[in-house]
């Protein structure tokens, strides 16, 4: 976790950890405030905030099916046709991107966009000779 327009001449300076960041509800109702952003301030110039690198707080949890159906018919001797139906995300359940980290952004704290689209489906036929 950084600070937009840190104060130290690295620029890798952390905010201060003044509470609990941890928030509860469902991934729903916590898009605009996924942790408590009330739980950092802004440290003195030229120190070093108390915030850890990395929060103990995770982002929504991954919830995907990936599914494949095929079916052979066997046409002559050497000859067979295939049947592929694949589907990725097939329940279409959205994959969330983490929280904004950088504090003072205006976007800190905010979940924003997806990680993958939607559901795909892709069919094919395969005739072997």
């Amino acid at each position: 976790m950084l600070q937009n327009g840190g104060t130290l001449q690295n620029g890798a300076q952390r905010p201060n950890l003044i509470g609990n960041p941890a928030t509860s509800g469902s991934v729903y109702d916590r898009f605009n405030n996924w942790f408590n952003v009330s739980a950092f301030s802004q440290p003195s110039i030229d120190t070093y905030g108390s915030a850890p690198r990395f929060l103990n707080v995770r982002g929504p949890r991954l919830r995907t099916f990936d599914t494949a159906l095929t079916k052979s018919w066997r046409v002559r001797e050497q000859h067979s046709l295939e049947f592929r139906a694949e589907a990725s995300n097939f329940l279409n359940h959205p994959i969330f991107n983490p929280p904004a980290v950088n504090f003072g952004a205006g976007n800190f704290g905010q979940i924003s966009s997806t990680k993958i689209g939607s559901r795909n489906i892709q069919l094919s036929l395969k005739y072997r000779f």
